[in-house]
């Protein structure tokens, strides 16, 4: 009875060891995403604005945008 105890308690620890890793785990994977869109949003307002200076041509332009839409959660 007394194994049986000790073998409960140890899973207890171990499942809340593991729900909190997973938790980190997910936080992190947030964090990553939120910085990877933020740097697309900021590519896509530069792309933008490089257009209105007409540093880019209207076809380099949609190309780039086709691009930086296509890797985004975003747009």
């Amino acid at each position: 009875m007394r194994k049986l105890m000790v073998l409960f308690a140890l899973m207890m620890a171990l499942g809340q060891w593991a729900c909190q890793l997973t938790r980190g785990a997910a936080s992190w994977n947030t964090v990553t995403v939120e910085s990877y869109e933020s740097n697309s949003d900021n590519r896509m307002n530069q792309l933008a604005e490089d257009y209105r200076a007409d540093r880019v041509s209207r076809r380099d332009y949609e190309a780039r945008k086709g691009q930086l839409e296509i890797g985004s959660f975003h747009y």
